[in-house]
Protein backbone atom coordinates (compact mmCIF):
# COMPACT_ATOMS: atom_id res chain seq x y z
CA UNK A 1 0.00 0.00 0.00
CA UNK A 2 1.33 3.26 -1.02
CA UNK A 3 2.31 5.33 2.60
CA UNK A 4 1.43 8.79 0.80
CA UNK A 5 -2.25 7.16 0.31
CA UNK A 6 -2.37 5.37 3.44
CA UNK A 7 -1.27 8.68 5.43
CA UNK A 8 -3.54 11.43 3.84
CA UNK A 9 -6.41 9.51 2.99
CA UNK A 10 -9.70 9.70 5.20
CA UNK A 11 -13.20 8.33 5.44
CA UNK A 12 -15.43 10.88 6.71
CA UNK A 13 -19.13 10.90 7.02
CA UNK A 14 -21.71 12.02 9.58
CA UNK A 15 -18.78 13.03 12.16
CA UNK A 16 -17.04 9.71 11.72
CA UNK A 17 -13.73 10.07 11.07
CA UNK A 18 -11.36 7.19 10.28
CA UNK A 19 -7.61 7.16 8.91
CA UNK A 20 -6.91 4.54 6.01
CA UNK A 21 -3.74 3.82 8.51
CA UNK A 22 -6.47 2.53 11.45
CA UNK A 23 -8.10 0.25 8.69
CA UNK A 24 -5.37 -1.46 7.51
CA UNK A 25 -4.40 -2.02 11.87
CA UNK A 26 -7.59 -3.62 11.73
CA UNK A 27 -7.40 -5.54 8.45
CA UNK A 28 -4.67 -7.02 9.97
CA UNK A 29 -5.83 -7.93 13.13
CA UNK A 30 -9.10 -9.62 11.94
CA UNK A 31 -6.99 -11.96 10.40
CA UNK A 32 -3.75 -12.95 12.98
CA UNK A 33 -6.98 -12.47 16.18
CA UNK A 34 -3.82 -11.75 18.06
CA UNK A 35 -2.77 -8.22 18.99
CA UNK A 36 1.15 -9.24 19.48
CA UNK A 37 1.33 -11.06 16.30
CA UNK A 38 -0.86 -8.65 14.31
CA UNK A 39 1.50 -5.76 15.68
CA UNK A 40 4.62 -7.65 14.66
CA UNK A 41 3.71 -8.27 11.30
CA UNK A 42 2.81 -4.01 11.11
CA UNK A 43 5.97 -3.41 12.69
CA UNK A 44 4.38 -1.67 15.47
CA UNK A 45 4.23 -1.55 19.61
CA UNK A 46 1.04 -3.63 21.09
CA UNK A 47 0.08 -0.80 22.88
CA UNK A 48 -0.10 1.27 19.34
CA UNK A 49 -2.04 -1.26 17.83
CA UNK A 50 -4.66 -1.57 20.88
CA UNK A 51 -4.83 2.63 21.34
CA UNK A 52 -5.61 2.94 17.73
CA UNK A 53 -8.38 -0.06 17.55
CA UNK A 54 -10.01 1.54 20.95
CA UNK A 55 -9.92 5.08 18.82
CA UNK A 56 -11.60 3.24 15.74
CA UNK A 57 -14.61 1.48 17.70
CA UNK A 58 -14.89 5.00 19.89
CA UNK A 59 -15.28 6.60 16.02
CA UNK A 60 -17.87 4.25 15.33
CA UNK A 61 -19.71 3.84 18.57
CA UNK A 62 -19.59 0.08 19.09
CA UNK A 63 -17.13 -3.01 19.79
CA UNK A 64 -15.51 -4.38 16.46
CA UNK A 65 -14.03 -7.17 18.65
CA UNK A 66 -14.86 -9.11 21.95
CA UNK A 67 -11.70 -9.38 24.20
CA UNK A 68 -11.50 -13.14 26.16
CA UNK A 69 -8.75 -13.00 28.08
CA UNK A 70 -5.33 -12.99 25.46
CA UNK A 71 -7.97 -14.48 22.63
CA UNK A 72 -10.15 -11.88 20.76
CA UNK A 73 -13.15 -12.38 18.43
CA UNK A 74 -14.29 -10.34 15.64
CA UNK A 75 -18.12 -8.90 16.46
CA UNK A 76 -21.02 -9.09 13.73
CA UNK A 77 -20.05 -4.92 13.31
CA UNK A 78 -16.44 -6.03 12.73
CA UNK A 79 -17.28 -8.45 10.11
CA UNK A 80 -19.50 -5.79 8.49
CA UNK A 81 -16.25 -3.65 8.57
CA UNK A 82 -13.75 -6.32 7.79
CA UNK A 83 -15.84 -6.80 4.10
CA UNK A 84 -16.29 -3.01 3.61
CA UNK A 85 -12.67 -2.73 3.91
CA UNK A 86 -11.15 -5.59 1.04
CA UNK A 87 -13.39 -3.35 -1.09
CA UNK A 88 -11.67 -0.28 0.31
CA UNK A 89 -8.08 -1.79 -0.13
CA UNK A 90 -8.57 -3.49 -3.35
CA UNK A 91 -10.13 -0.25 -4.93
CA UNK A 92 -7.18 2.10 -4.05
CA UNK A 93 -4.99 -0.58 -5.18
CA UNK A 94 -6.31 -0.56 -8.39
CA UNK A 95 -6.77 2.93 -8.39
CA UNK A 96 -2.74 3.17 -8.24
CA UNK A 97 -1.78 0.47 -10.64
CA UNK A 98 -4.21 2.10 -13.41
CA UNK A 99 -2.39 5.34 -12.81
CA UNK A 100 0.70 3.31 -13.08
CA UNK A 101 -0.24 1.42 -16.04
CA UNK A 102 -1.54 5.06 -17.59
CA UNK A 103 2.64 6.15 -17.56
CA UNK A 104 3.47 2.72 -19.52
CA UNK A 105 5.48 1.80 -16.50
CA UNK A 106 6.45 -1.78 -17.96
CA UNK A 107 7.68 -2.67 -14.99
CA UNK A 108 6.77 -3.95 -10.95
CA UNK A 109 5.75 -7.33 -9.49
CA UNK A 110 3.62 -10.27 -10.87
CA UNK A 111 2.31 -12.64 -8.41
CA UNK A 112 0.44 -16.15 -9.79
CA UNK A 113 -0.99 -18.36 -8.01
CA UNK A 114 -0.57 -22.46 -9.04
CA UNK A 115 -1.45 -25.50 -7.21
CA UNK A 116 1.97 -27.72 -6.89
CA UNK A 117 2.52 -30.10 -8.72
CA UNK A 118 2.49 -29.97 -12.33
CA UNK A 119 0.77 -26.46 -13.14
CA UNK A 120 3.48 -24.98 -11.11
CA UNK A 121 5.44 -26.72 -13.83
CA UNK A 122 3.19 -25.19 -16.42
CA UNK A 123 3.46 -21.96 -15.73
CA UNK A 124 7.47 -22.05 -14.91
CA UNK A 125 7.98 -22.92 -18.39
CA UNK A 126 7.00 -19.58 -19.52
CA UNK A 127 9.68 -17.90 -17.48
CA UNK A 128 12.36 -17.21 -19.50
CA UNK A 129 10.42 -16.26 -22.36
CA UNK A 130 8.57 -13.82 -19.90
CA UNK A 131 11.69 -12.45 -18.40
CA UNK A 132 13.74 -11.90 -22.11
CA UNK A 133 10.97 -10.00 -23.23
CA UNK A 134 10.09 -7.74 -19.76
CA UNK A 135 12.99 -8.01 -17.48
CA UNK A 136 12.12 -5.38 -15.26
CA UNK A 137 9.10 -7.29 -13.79
CA UNK A 138 9.56 -8.62 -10.75
CA UNK A 139 7.44 -12.06 -11.22
CA UNK A 140 6.46 -14.95 -8.35
CA UNK A 141 4.66 -17.99 -8.89
CA UNK A 142 2.83 -18.63 -5.66
CA UNK A 143 1.83 -22.48 -5.03
CA UNK A 144 -0.58 -23.09 -2.25
CA UNK A 145 -3.32 -25.97 -1.61
CA UNK A 146 -5.64 -23.05 -1.31
CA UNK A 147 -5.51 -20.62 -4.57
CA UNK A 148 -9.34 -19.10 -3.44
CA UNK A 149 -7.70 -17.81 -0.05
CA UNK A 150 -4.99 -16.05 -2.06
CA UNK A 151 -7.79 -14.54 -3.96
CA UNK A 152 -9.49 -13.44 -0.50
CA UNK A 153 -6.44 -11.98 0.68
CA UNK A 154 -5.30 -10.45 -2.35
CA UNK A 155 -2.32 -12.00 -2.98
CA UNK A 156 -2.24 -12.55 -6.37
CA UNK A 157 -2.75 -10.99 -9.89
CA UNK A 158 -4.26 -14.07 -11.12
CA UNK A 159 -4.44 -17.98 -10.81
CA UNK A 160 -3.68 -20.84 -12.94
CA UNK A 161 -5.66 -23.87 -11.29
CA UNK A 162 -8.45 -26.58 -11.55
CA UNK A 163 -12.26 -26.39 -11.95
CA UNK A 164 -13.80 -27.61 -8.67
CA UNK A 165 -17.27 -28.70 -9.53
CA UNK A 166 -19.33 -27.22 -6.65
CA UNK A 167 -17.78 -24.31 -5.77
CA UNK A 168 -19.88 -21.11 -6.97
CA UNK A 169 -17.35 -18.83 -8.38
CA UNK A 170 -20.01 -15.79 -9.26
CA UNK A 171 -20.59 -15.50 -5.67
CA UNK A 172 -16.83 -15.00 -4.60
CA UNK A 173 -16.50 -12.47 -7.55
CA UNK A 174 -14.27 -14.35 -9.42
CA UNK A 175 -13.75 -14.74 -13.22
CA UNK A 176 -13.51 -18.10 -14.76
CA UNK A 177 -11.73 -18.89 -18.06
CA UNK A 178 -11.48 -22.68 -19.26
CA UNK A 179 -8.24 -23.13 -20.81
CA UNK A 180 -8.57 -26.72 -21.68
CA UNK A 181 -8.93 -30.42 -20.76
CA UNK A 182 -6.00 -32.46 -19.18
CA UNK A 183 -6.16 -36.14 -18.65
CA UNK A 184 -5.05 -38.62 -16.68
CA UNK A 185 -2.57 -41.85 -17.88
CA UNK A 186 -2.08 -44.78 -16.10
CA UNK A 187 1.94 -45.30 -16.16
CA UNK A 188 3.74 -48.32 -15.43
CA UNK A 189 7.02 -49.89 -16.50
CA UNK A 190 7.66 -51.07 -20.00
CA UNK A 191 7.10 -54.92 -18.90
CA UNK A 192 3.81 -54.24 -16.93
CA UNK A 193 0.89 -57.23 -18.23
CA UNK A 194 -0.70 -54.30 -18.93
CA UNK A 195 1.53 -52.15 -21.21
CA UNK A 196 -0.15 -54.30 -24.24
CA UNK A 197 -3.35 -52.99 -23.94
CA UNK A 198 -4.20 -49.64 -25.54
CA UNK A 199 -6.84 -48.61 -23.04
CA UNK A 200 -6.72 -49.38 -19.56
CA UNK A 201 -10.11 -50.14 -17.30
CA UNK A 202 -10.38 -47.82 -14.61
CA UNK A 203 -10.97 -50.58 -12.16
CA UNK A 204 -8.35 -53.18 -13.48
CA UNK A 205 -5.84 -50.10 -12.54
CA UNK A 206 -7.37 -50.04 -9.20
CA UNK A 207 -6.40 -53.88 -8.19
CA UNK A 208 -2.70 -52.65 -8.97
CA UNK A 209 0.06 -52.08 -6.60
CA UNK A 210 -0.24 -48.44 -6.99
CA UNK A 211 2.39 -45.33 -5.77
CA UNK A 212 0.03 -42.49 -5.70
CA UNK A 213 -0.07 -38.72 -4.37
CA UNK A 214 -1.41 -38.16 -0.93
CA UNK A 215 -4.81 -37.21 -0.80
CA UNK A 216 -4.59 -33.69 -0.54
CA UNK A 217 -3.15 -33.33 -3.80
CA UNK A 218 -5.97 -32.28 -6.80
CA UNK A 219 -4.67 -35.26 -9.29
CA UNK A 220 -5.74 -37.28 -6.44
CA UNK A 221 -9.11 -36.12 -5.60
CA UNK A 222 -9.75 -36.97 -8.84
CA UNK A 223 -9.23 -40.56 -8.87
CA UNK A 224 -10.57 -40.99 -5.43
CA UNK A 225 -13.72 -38.95 -6.55
CA UNK A 226 -13.93 -41.66 -9.61
CA UNK A 227 -13.42 -44.13 -7.85
CA UNK A 228 -16.39 -42.41 -5.46
CA UNK A 229 -19.01 -42.88 -7.99
CA UNK A 230 -18.32 -46.06 -9.30
CA UNK A 231 -18.52 -47.45 -5.73
CA UNK A 232 -14.59 -48.76 -6.15
CA UNK A 233 -12.03 -48.23 -3.32
CA UNK A 234 -8.18 -46.93 -3.23
CA UNK A 235 -5.64 -48.86 -1.71
CA UNK A 236 -2.14 -46.95 -2.92
CA UNK A 237 0.71 -49.35 -1.73
CA UNK A 238 2.96 -46.37 -1.20
CA UNK A 239 1.88 -42.37 -1.08
CA UNK A 240 4.37 -39.65 -1.77
CA UNK A 241 3.88 -35.80 -2.90
CA UNK A 242 7.47 -36.24 -4.65
CA UNK A 243 6.66 -36.23 -8.68
CA UNK A 244 10.05 -37.84 -9.05
CA UNK A 245 9.44 -40.03 -6.71
CA UNK A 246 6.85 -41.86 -7.88
CA UNK A 247 8.33 -41.85 -11.56
CA UNK A 248 11.46 -43.07 -10.30
CA UNK A 249 9.36 -46.13 -8.60
CA UNK A 250 7.75 -46.98 -11.43
CA UNK A 251 10.81 -47.73 -13.26
CA UNK A 252 12.06 -49.38 -11.09
CA UNK A 253 8.88 -51.87 -10.88
CA UNK A 254 7.54 -51.21 -7.82
CA UNK A 255 4.35 -50.38 -9.14
CA UNK A 256 2.02 -48.10 -11.76
CA UNK A 257 0.13 -45.04 -11.28
CA UNK A 258 -2.27 -42.61 -12.36
CA UNK A 259 -0.95 -39.06 -13.30
CA UNK A 260 -1.87 -35.62 -15.51
CA UNK A 261 -0.03 -36.08 -19.09
CA UNK A 262 1.50 -32.97 -18.36
CA UNK A 263 3.55 -34.67 -15.96
CA UNK A 264 3.97 -37.96 -18.63
CA UNK A 265 5.24 -35.52 -21.15
CA UNK A 266 7.42 -33.77 -18.47
CA UNK A 267 9.17 -37.15 -17.82
CA UNK A 268 10.14 -39.15 -21.05
CA UNK A 269 11.93 -42.37 -20.61
CA UNK A 270 12.19 -45.66 -22.26
CA UNK A 271 11.53 -47.56 -18.91
CA UNK A 272 8.05 -46.64 -18.47
CA UNK A 273 4.81 -46.24 -20.78
CA UNK A 274 1.64 -44.68 -20.58
CA UNK A 275 -1.83 -45.75 -21.81
CA UNK A 276 -5.37 -43.85 -22.15
CA UNK A 277 -7.77 -44.87 -19.10
CA UNK A 278 -11.30 -45.62 -19.75
CA UNK A 279 -14.16 -46.91 -17.56
CA UNK A 280 -14.38 -43.78 -16.90
CA UNK A 281 -11.65 -41.95 -18.59
CA UNK A 282 -10.26 -39.39 -15.99
CA UNK A 283 -9.94 -35.93 -16.64
CA UNK A 284 -9.78 -32.63 -15.07
CA UNK A 285 -10.49 -28.48 -16.12
CA UNK A 286 -7.47 -26.47 -15.96
CA UNK A 287 -8.74 -22.61 -16.06
CA UNK A 288 -7.33 -19.60 -15.80
CA UNK A 289 -8.82 -17.75 -12.51
CA UNK A 290 -9.35 -13.68 -11.72
CA UNK A 291 -11.07 -10.98 -9.80
CA UNK A 292 -14.08 -9.17 -11.58
CA UNK A 293 -12.85 -6.31 -9.29
CA UNK A 294 -9.40 -6.71 -9.31
CA UNK A 295 -7.19 -4.78 -12.10
CA UNK A 296 -5.17 -6.87 -14.28
CA UNK A 297 -1.92 -4.92 -14.88
CA UNK A 298 0.01 -5.20 -17.74
CA UNK A 299 2.39 -7.53 -16.56
CA UNK A 300 -0.26 -9.62 -15.93
CA UNK A 301 -1.50 -9.28 -19.20
CA UNK A 302 1.14 -9.49 -20.56
CA UNK A 303 2.21 -12.83 -19.17
CA UNK A 304 -1.09 -14.68 -19.67
CA UNK A 305 -0.92 -13.69 -23.33
CA UNK A 306 2.74 -15.40 -23.83
CA UNK A 307 0.90 -18.32 -22.13
CA UNK A 308 -1.61 -18.89 -24.08
CA UNK A 309 0.45 -18.59 -27.62
CA UNK A 310 2.92 -21.29 -26.05
CA UNK A 311 -0.15 -23.38 -25.45
CA UNK A 312 -1.39 -23.32 -28.59
CA UNK A 313 1.91 -23.62 -30.07
CA UNK A 314 2.35 -26.69 -28.12
CA UNK A 315 -1.27 -27.89 -29.94
CA UNK A 316 -2.97 -27.54 -26.43
CA UNK A 317 -6.67 -27.06 -27.98
CA UNK A 318 -8.14 -24.19 -26.63
CA UNK A 319 -12.16 -23.28 -27.39
CA UNK A 320 -12.99 -20.35 -29.96
CA UNK A 321 -15.19 -19.41 -26.87
CA UNK A 322 -12.36 -19.49 -24.04
CA UNK A 323 -9.92 -17.19 -27.01
CA UNK A 324 -13.11 -14.62 -26.95
CA UNK A 325 -13.18 -14.35 -23.20
CA UNK A 326 -8.55 -13.73 -22.88
CA UNK A 327 -9.22 -11.80 -25.93
CA UNK A 328 -11.70 -9.71 -24.25
CA UNK A 329 -9.74 -9.48 -21.13
CA UNK A 330 -5.92 -8.82 -22.60
CA UNK A 331 -8.34 -5.02 -24.52
CA UNK A 332 -9.71 -4.86 -20.91
CA UNK A 333 -8.90 -1.16 -19.92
Amino acid sequence: MNNAIIEEIYLIKEGTYMEIRQLEYFLILCRELHFTKAAEKLNISQPTLSHQIKVLENELGIPLFDRLGKKIAITDAGKILYEQCTHIFRAIDNTTNQIIELKEVKAGKLVIGTLPGELTNLVSDYLLDYHLEYPDVQVCINSSDDVLKQFKDNKIDFAITYKQEYFDYEEEQLKIIPLFTEELRFVAHSNHPLAASNTIPFQDILELPLILFPTIHQCRKVIDSAAHKERLHVKPKIETASIDAIFKLVEQNVGATIISKTLCNLHQSTAICERPICNPPLTREIVLLYRKDKFINFAAKAFIHLMVEGLEKAGVSISENSKRLIQTLLKSP
